[in-house]
């Protein structure tokens, strides 16, 4: 963008000149320390000190010959690229041209970070189940040779991730193939968006959400920014997508680099102020200040001395004709946005690559790679973060204490007449019964989950089916809102978890997969403050997760490994969690510790479900023998509900928000008032099952008790509630 108007008393520097400029006074983007966004923990300051990496530089360089990059690669700079998959081969196009420019291997990592629609396409997917014989060092099969030929015409490059594969194929079948550095880059994006471009590819990559970083990412993160990373440790998708985030903000900013130290120049020039190691925001602040001398700048006093401040205002008026006002201040605005949410997203990157240098050295002091599909070792949550946990849980506690009970809150007389308002069938007919449903935080939308794999979010009202989420294998066990950046998360039998993310539109994608656990995953809960989740399995464990990395922070299991856990819940303070078991057994965990407060016996069967009330003093559980209210504070249990059929295990049980009815699901559904211990806790509704299946899976309230939201072993989402609402 042009900032600085031409002079023309003076000869316009080349293009040439103005690069050799700016490359000699390139310096850090760092952020002012006095800035109130500026981290001030050792090792968290961002920075570009780090050389780049020559050596790497020079390797791409070397494979370039001196000629226009379409005119080598052939085809107009339209490339075919065989990309080896865990089952097979694709074959893709791409706009080569970028493979063959001077910093490919920096920049090539970032353009797949987001799926790279318009700039590779998939042509053909075809699965070989002997890759050895499709492939080798002295043939390639028929098939194998008919699908290259297919996609590649006379002249046009092919690039390829293996050396070999070049050889062979150029022998063979006389393509043209390129294999670099950049290629590589290439092909390491092409992995981790394998997913979205080759839907076809049905099995998994070897190490799951977790990926090598590439030489790219590596020196960008390593060199550039002194992050402390080691360069052969196993990264998460959204440690990549994070990085990502930091190398597009220091892009924003770099890219102004010539006409802000042109414009540093004209103010030594006209000011006698020494601009000379200014970082490139500190330039785009005295602009700024320069063309908009009554505005106020918050960190104008921390990046300037008072005479520095004085007499740039004092000679604003002399640039009236150097400089551009709006595009001063457009630059300034990217700018300052591209810093701030750097620094904010630098410090959730610190966080992540510290969590995956840990689990590298967890693997290297083991002696081998740990399988994803074991258990892996987890370590204790960071001492920091359980400082943090404790003031959340303070917070949520103060919080929950001062809140009244809604004056919009259903009455009595309103549940009373509660009546069926509407059946939606949402899951498939062949493969009847909802397991699991939420309802959303702040819109009058539906999750349910069951029998048939997917993830149905409907409209209440209506029963429209908004979005059908698919990917797990078997059914979905449990499945919660997040009340924070549009995550959705659901559990299933196929023993992984999936983070979904939601979008403007009301679609959402799969954005990771967890594969902690070791066999079923039953349950599903999220933590108060909406920073932290808990899955529990069959597996005789529970894992602690940091909602925004997505990462397991500890995983706890028993030491006798007979029990497997089937629900949890979180106390609404945050500061204990509720899981019950195979043996009848609930187990309540103190959350900063990870270890057991208490243990309540008393059930028969597996504990199926379990609710904490809002007040924070009661705990209802579910199982075979009916449903049971423990009293908090005196760890024992004040009353038990019989079912109504003893051959029907009750799988439900739910509190509203205020803590004054309480749901119990079995063969029917039970809506009970509770007021304390010491009084009698009164049936005021029964509301048959309509399913025809006798078998209540899940309930919940709707906002203010207004509607109750039911599933049961059909497909249909039953809505109860009285015809007002």
């Amino acid at each position: 963008m042009v900032i600085v108007r031409e002079d023309k008393g003076k000869a316009k520097a080349s293009t040439a000149e103005e690069m050799e400029t700016a490359s000699e006074n390139k310096e850090p983007l760092q952020i002012e320390e006095e800035m109130s966004w500026e981290w001030e923990k050792e090792g968290d300051c961002l920075s570009t000190d780090g050389d780049d990496d020559d050596d790497a530089e020079d390797e791409v360089k070397a494979v370039i010959p001196d000629e226009p990059s379409a005119a080598i690669l052939g085809n107009c700079g339209v490339i075919s690229v065989l990309f080896e998959t865990p089952s097979g081969f694709a074959i893709f196009g791409y706009y080569g041209t970028r493979l063959l420019e001077p910093d490919a291997l920096q920049h090539i990592w970032a353009d797949f970070v987001n799926v790279p629609e318009q700039s590779v396409w998939l042509k053909e997917f075809q699965p070989f189940e002997d890759k050895f014989s499709t492939i080798n060092r002295d043939t390639i099969s028929p098939v194998f040779a008919k699908m290259i030929k297919k996609h590649t015409v006379d002249g046009q490059t092919l690039a390829v991730g293996k050396e070999d594969y070049a050889v062979v194929i150029d022998d063979h079948l006389g393509v043209n193939c390129l294999f670099s550095p950049a290629v590589e880059e290439m092909m390491w994006g092409l992995e981790i968006q394998m997913r979205y471009l080759v839907p076809e590819e049905k099995s998994e990559l070897p190490n799951g959400d977790r990926f090598r970083m590439s030489k790219g990412m590596s020196a960008f993160l390593l060199d550039h920014h002194n992050f402390n990373v080691k360069p052969d440790m196993m990264v998460t998708k959204r440690i990549i997508e994070m990085a990502a985030v930091v190398y597009e903000c220091d892009r924003s900013v770099q890219k102004h680099d010539i006409s802000l130290r042109h414009a540093a120049a004209r103010i030594e020039e006209i000011s006698h102020i020494k601009t000379q190691g200014w970082d490139l925001l500190k330039i785009a602040t005295a602009l700024k200040l320069i063309c908009y001398t009554e505005e106020q700048i918050p960190s104008a006093r921390q990046l300037f001395t008072k005479q520095q401040l004085m007499t740039l205002r004092k000679d604003a008026h002399k640039y009236e004709d150097k400089f551009l006002k709006t595009p001063c201040l457009e630059v300034y605005d990217e700018m300052y946005s591209a810093r701030k949410i750097r620094c904010e997203v630098a410090q959730v990157l610190v966080r992540l690559v510290e969590q995956a240098k840990k689990a590298h050295e967890a693997e290297e002091a083991s002696g081998h790679e740990i399988n994803p599909d074991s258990k892996k070792i987890r370590l204790n949550i960071d001492p920091v973060m359980i400082d943090e946990l404790t003031e959340l849980c303070t917070t949520l506690s103060a919080r929950r204490k001062k809140r009244q009970v809604s004056q919009t809150l259903a009455r009595v007389d309103a549940l009373r007449r509660y009546t069926l308002i509407s059946s939606h069938p949402l899951n498939k007919p062949n493969k009847p019964g909802i397991l699991s449903l939420d309802i959303h935080p702040s819109q009058d939308i539906v999750a349910t989950g069951g029998m048939d794999t997917n993830a149905i979010l409907s409209d209440r009202l209506s029963g429209e089916i908004l979005c059908s989420l698919t990917g797990h294998s078997k059914e979905i066990t449990s499945l919660k809102f997040v009340n924070q950046n549009g995550l959705f998360i659901t559990g299933s039998a196929d023993k992984t978890v999936r983070i979904w993310q939601g979008s403007k539109d009301g679609d959402y994608s799969c954005i990771h997969t967890l594969k902690d656990h070791t066999a079923e995953v039953e349950a599903v809960t999220v933590h108060p403050s909406q920073k932290y989740f808990v899955t529990t399995s069959r597996d005789n464990s529970w894992c602690f997760y940091d909602i925004s990395t997505c990462s397991c922070l500890t995983q706890v299991g028993e030491a006798s490994g007979q029990e497997g856990y089937t629900s949890a819940a979180f106390h609404p303070d945050g500061r204990i969690l509720g899981t019950g078991t195979t043996d009848a057994v609930v187990k309540i965990w103190d959350v900063k510790t990870q270890s057991k407060a208490a243990n309540f016996d008393g059930h028969v069967g597996p504990v199926t479900a379990m609710s904490f009330s809002e007040n924070g003093y009661f705990l209802a559980t579910a199982a075979l023998d009916g449903a049971k209210l423990w009293d908090l504070r005196t760890s024992k249990c004040f009353k038990t509900f019989p079912p109504c059929n003893s051959d029907t295990t009750t799988n439900a049980v739910e509190f509203d928000f205020s803590g004054k009815y309480l749901a119990i699901g079995g063969s029917d559904i039970r809506v009970y008032q509770l007021a304390n211990p010491k009084m009698k806790c009164r049936v005021i509704k029964t509301l048959q099952d309509l399913s025809g299946t006798g078998k209540i899976t899940s309930i919940k309230f709707g906002v203010d008790a207004t509607y109750i939201a039911v599933g049961s072993m059909d497909q249909n989402l039953q809505i109860f509630g009285h015809q007002s609402y």
